[in-house]
């Protein structure tokens, strides 16, 4: 179960998304986009709870 009042939004997730983007070298669906995106949300959320 997750509690919403942890999550902590900000710059880092849509860094890291550009990072991955980039680091592709090539355009990307959106629904890729979206994708990496929550999974990158998700380790973001998972680390701050440890």
């Amino acid at each position: 179960m997750m509690d919403a009042k942890t999550i902590v939004f900000g710059d880092t997730a849509i860094d890291r998304l550009l990072q991955w983007l980039r680091a592709s070298g090539e355009p990307k669906d959106v629904r890729d986009l979206l994708l990496q995106y929550l999974e990158i949300l998700c380790k973001l959320v998972t680390e701050e709870g440890e």
